[in-house]
Order: structure tokens, then C-alpha cells, then sequence
């Protein structure tokens, strides 16, 4: 696989993901203990568990795209930390909690993603 291919599937995961991250934090509250990064970085998990899944049956360039581009996009820790930062401006609990929440529910989409993957995608035995 070319370089080029691997960076042209990356930058247009990335900005697919990026785009739809825009999207999801203009339309999506959040909440007064989670912020609105937390969804989308539960949804990237998810998908990124899900590709890891079956990066064995993904073409190269998928998983490039998907789990580098996309989800790398979508995700995002910089806003994460700025959201963090202003929870712990207005009650600083917030601020060492929410980080520990939210890792433990990204893990646990991860985890969940992988599985879902593995059922979805699961081969059947040859008769």
C-alpha cells in the first residue's frame, strides 16, 4: 500500500469525522456532569472497537480511514480538556470527575463496539 494512499484515506476520514463532530456539538447539550464531547467521543469507541474488531477482514485503507481519519476526527482530546477545564472553572468535583466518567464509558463503548463487531461480523463454519 502506497503512502499517498494511506494519507488520502486518513485526511478523508479525518475530515468526514471532523465535520460530523462540528455537527454533533452545535446540535447536542450537554449535560450539567457530561459534556457534549462525550457522546461523540463514546461514538468514536464504539466505531474504533468495532474496526479493531475485524481489522483482520478490513482492507488496510478501511481501517486507515475508519479508525485513524474518522474516529481520530470525530474524537477529539483537545476539546475534551477545554470542556474539562470549563467544569472544573465552575465546580472544581466536576472537573476530576467528569474525566474519569467519561474514560470509563469510552472504554466500556470500545469493549462493546469490539463485541458488536464480532457478533454482526462473526463467520459462519464451512458445512
Amino acid at each position: 500500500m502506497s503512502k499517498l494512499a494511506i494519507y488520502l484515506a486518513v485526511f478523508t476520514g479525518g475530515a468526514l469525522g471532523s465535520i460530523l463532530r462540528e455537527a454533533f456539538s452545535i446540535s447536542l447539550p450537554g449535560l450539567p456532569f457530561l459534556t457534549a464531547t462525550f457522546g461523540i467521543n463514546i461514538l468514536a469507541c464504539f466505531i474504533l472497537g468495532g474496526l479493531y474488531a475485524q481489522r483482520r477482514r478490513l482492507h488496510p485503507h478501511w481501517l486507515h480511514l475508519g479508525a485513524v481519519g474518522f474516529c481520530g476526527g470525530l474524537s477529539t482530546f483537545s476539546a475534551f480538556m477545554a470542556e474539562i477545564y470549563r467544569l472544573g472553572q465552575t465546580q472544581l468535583w466536576l472537573g476530576l470527575t467528569a474525566p474519569a466518567f467519561e474514560i470509563a464509558f469510552g472504554l466500556g463503548a470500545a469493549m462493546l463496539g469490539g463485541w458488536a463487531a464480532q457478533k454482526l461480523w462473526r463467520e459462519e463454519p464451512a458445512p
